[in-house]
């Protein structure tokens, strides 16, 4: 299964909102990996591919610079996980995510 990782600090003004974003995600997806990486953090370490926040990446590749849409994120794991994985797509999606 692929492996979404959320970079984010605490001086960037979006990344509260890709928090967000990401719980919301993780309620519905509870079964895909997402790790948030917290670059202000002492021994985060950054890749070089990493150049501002919040950034998502899929399997070590950048999916997002900025925050995606609830739904362009849902959609971006959902095409990673393996078919036949469970996956919940009842829920209604906010309109401002």
């Amino acid at each position: 299964m692929s492996n979404l990782k959320v970079y984010v600090s605490a001086s960037c003004e979006g990344c509260t909102v890709a928090l967000a974003l990401v719980e919301y995600v993780r309620r519905l997806r509870p079964n895909h990996a997402i790790e948030i990486i917290d670059l202000d953090q002492t021994g985060a370490i950054r890749p070089s591919y990493v150049f501002g926040t919040p950034t998502y990446c899929l399997d070590n590749r950048i999916v997002s610079l900025g925050n995606p849409s609830a739904q362009e994120l849902l959609q971006l794991l959902d095409q990673a996980i393996p078919p036949g994985t469970p996956t919940s797509t009842s829920a209604m999606l906010p309109e401002h995510m």
